[in-house]
């Protein structure tokens, strides 16, 4: 007890509560730590929910292609003439393109752009039609297959 002119003062304890300066800097350093290892996979699985919008895009041009067929002697060569106002995918994340348009058959190429085309596995998907019968969904470097199983529903 300590005096004060006379009078008795009590000291009571203070209670601290709070982070020190040194809980705060771990609890950070582990937030970054998480952030660091949860990005990337994110960033993955966005790029895997993207191929959505290729896949859709090139199923709609092949529609647009047999309808086209219908009418005239071959397929169409460029996305125009199938009533495509642009090049781009609805979601804007590829750029679309028709190759080796004969009677016979047709590619459609989508590929990725912006940050899409770090999706390097699947770049391009394709959609081919062969001899009128055969209907060949492709990725990456393999034209004939898919190995990056890009195309899976």
């Amino acid at each position: 007890m300590g005096y004060l002119k006379g009078k008795t003062v009590e000291h009571v304890p203070v209670v601290q509560t709070g982070w020190t300066l040194s809980e705060l800097l771990v609890s950070l350093a582990l937030m970054a730590v998480l952030a660091a290892v949860a990005l990337p996979a994110f960033q993955a699985q966005q790029r895997q929910a993207r191929r959505s919008d290729a896949q859709s895009a090139l199923q709609q041009l092949q529609l647009a292609q047999a309808r086209w067929r219908d009418t005239q002697s071959g397929h169409a060569a460029d996305l125009s003439s199938l009533g495509w106002a642009g090049n781009l995918s609805q979601g804007g994340h590829y750029r679309l393109a028709i190759e080796d348009a004969s009677p016979e058959g047709y590619s459609l190429i989508a590929t990725p752009i912006g940050s899409q085309a770090r999706d390097s596995v699947c770049a391009p998907m394709r959609l081919q039609l062969q001899h009128m019968a055969t209907v060949v969904l492709s990725s990456g470097d393999d034209l004939s297959g898919d190995p990056g199983r890009c195309w899976r529903q």
